[in-house]
């Protein structure tokens, strides 16, 4: 398997970092996960505005010939000589400098990795069983709307959920309200009304979450960005998750409570027509 690394393409198995590298030491970097279809990205507009947004807060600067189809280009030619239609990729922005924990440089680097996947964004036929991670609080900063490298409390939620057999854990933020799951953004159905934690609630600021939030805005459904309880979790009719790579995920259930799911298949087929 190839992937790209600085835009030169070599075997994965390559030896790349050294031990000093700051992406071991820090995690000093963020990284976007993509859908990759027929060789095109999805939502890569999305994807995109969102790496020139981290790239200014993370002080990481774009080469000037990092453009939007600069990386279309990668992933397309990437698709082509691993001899996939369609794949998970997963773009990593890197600081490569000296020092500790101030480096002497903002120098940015980037690795490109794709995994092969299907063509579609599929519904799940069984409903997600969530559960909540409490340990670790969502931080309320700026961070909490990218995909910093350093995500130990997306890697212990997960471990968490995996150790109590659930599919996903809600995490909370320091307000007690309701954030995303831990490797999704979250919405509820009540009534006729579709409700999202707001970025004020500090959830991630999901590629998925901004197509679908536009799509039902312009579909005239009710929708609200807002903070969500749990209660209002509990007493919801049916409860979905979102991420750029899977879509649209049903859940069943959550600490007892069960959930409808028929007005999730309708927004899942008004999104993805399938």
């Amino acid at each position: 398997m190839l992937i790209s690394f600085n835009g030169v393409l070599t075997d994965a198995d390559d030896k790349i970092f050294s031990s000093h590298s700051r992406i071991f030491k820090y995690g000093d970097g963020f990284f976007e996960s993509i859908k990759v279809i027929n060789k095109k990205p999805q939502l890569f507009d999305l994807h995109f505005n969102r790496i020139q947004r981290a790239s200014t807060l993370f002080h990481l600067p774009l080469q000037e010939k990092w453009t939007q189809k600069y990386f279309e280009d990668q992933i397309e030619l990437m698709c082509m000589k691993n001899g996939w239609l369609n794949a998970r990729c997963r773009i990593i922005f890197y600081r490569e400098s000296d020092g500790f924990y101030a480096p002497t440089r903002n120098r940015c680097c980037f690795l490109i990795e794709m995994s092969e996947s299907s063509p579609t964004y599929p519904i799940n036929d069984t409903g997600l069983k969530l559960g909540d991670y409490g340990l670790i609080l969502k931080p309320s900063n700026f961070l909490s709307f990218f995909k910093p490298l350093s995500c130990i409390h997306y890697v212990l939620a997960g471990i968490y959920a995996t150790e109590h057999q659930f599919d996903s854990v809600i995490l909370y933020n320091e307000m007690g309200n309701v954030s995303e799951a831990y490797n999704a953004n979250i919405f509820i159905i009540s009534d006729d009304e579709v409700l999202t934690p707001a970025l004020s609630e500090y959830c991630l600021d999901g590629v998925m979450r901004h197509f679908i939030l536009n799509k039902l805005r312009n579909l005239g459904c009710i929708i609200k960005e807002t903070a969500i309880s749990e209660d209002d979790l509990l007493n919801a009719d049916e409860v979905f998750i979102t991420n750029a790579t899977r879509g649209i995920t049903w859940v069943e259930s959550y600490k007892g409570r069960n959930y409808a799911f028929s007005k999730t298949y309708k927004i899942h087929a008004d999104m993805f027509g399938i």
